[in-house]
Formats: C-alpha cells, structure tokens, sequence
C-alpha cells in the first residue's frame, strides 16, 4: 500500500476550480468576474496621474512626476496620497509663512483621504473618512480597476472629485 500526501489546497486554488466551472464564489469579497482583496493588498506607488479629455487624450492632472501611495489593508482600510513635485512651499504647521496663492496652489495639487473599502468585480469602492477635502468626507468613491503583473490601473468613476475621469497607475511599492 502507498501513501501519497496529497499538497494542501490554497484558497486561490478553489476560486480558480469554480471559476473554471462558472461558479459563482460567495467568500468573503468574491464575486463573479472579481479580483479578490489579496489581489489589490499592499502598497503601491504613484506612476501617472492622467485626466481622461475622451477620444484617446489625456493630460497629467498634477503636472510631470506626480508622487503618491496607495494603500490596501487586508483587513479593509486603504489610504491614499497623492501629490504634484512642483507645488509651491508651505511651511508647516499652519503654512502662515505662505502667500494666500502658494497656500491655494499647494492644495490645488495635493490629494489625500483613507477610510475602509471593498471589493466587487472590477469596482474597488473607497468608503472615506477622512480626507482633505471635507465634503468628500462620508461619501463612497467608485473606481475601476486592472492589475496586470504589479502595475494596478484605476480609472476614476462618478462622482468625480475634479468633474473629470482619471486615469492612474499604480506599481507595487
């Protein structure tokens, strides 16, 4: 009699079996045509930040160079940065030192907020928080999203922050 051990089943060895088959995986925030969390968990790092003009055309939204992270907890939180490299100085803590125009123009080009999120088919949603915009504060943002290798693409959906769809990229940190 032979013994063979048989190698431990993965959870992302199941979602691939029943997708194989078509069936629809309800575990934790797995549906069908869905990357599950794992897929999206880590940090990455700001590569381009594109305002989508339509019709192929796109411009930087912060200029060349923007700088950012991104977040993703496997528990659910995420946190996002994102900055342009020529913002004018401000001087912390209260930037007092800055003009009214340097102060308007480093916020202009500054973009942060955290709060929970989740994940359903290509649609990651960003429950926020927390943000430096105050009236994003409670509201839900919907983004699709692409991983392909460790470059994540998002591109923004309504309601918009700027009235605009972005488009940004992501590599893993």
């Amino acid at each position: 009699m032979s013994t063979t051990k048989t190698p431990p089943v993965s959870r992302k060895s199941i979602l691939e079996l029943a997708a194989s088959f078509g069936v629809l995986a309800a575990v934790g925030n797995v549906t069908a045509g869905a990357a599950p969390r794992e897929g999206v968990v880590g940090a990455w790092s700001l590569v381009s930040f594109d305002v989508d003009e339509g019709r192929g055309s796109s411009k930087p939204r912060f200029g060349p160079d923007p700088v950012g992270y991104l977040l993703y907890t496997a528990d659910g939180h995420m946190a996002a940065v994102l900055a342009g490299t020529h913002r004018p100085e401000l001087k912390s803590p209260s930037g007092s030192s800055s003009t009214e125009e340097q102060r308007t123009q480093a916020l202009a080009n500054f973009l942060a907020y955290a709060g929970r999120y989740d994940v359903r088919g290509d649609r990651v949603f960003h429950h926020v928080e927390v943000s430096v915009f105050t009236n994003l504060m409670g509201t839900t943002l919907e983004r699709q999203f692409k991983i392909e290798g460790d470059v994540l693409t998002i591109r923004t959906m309504p309601p918009e922050i700027w009235g605009t769809s972005n488009i940004l990229v992501w590599k893993r940190a």
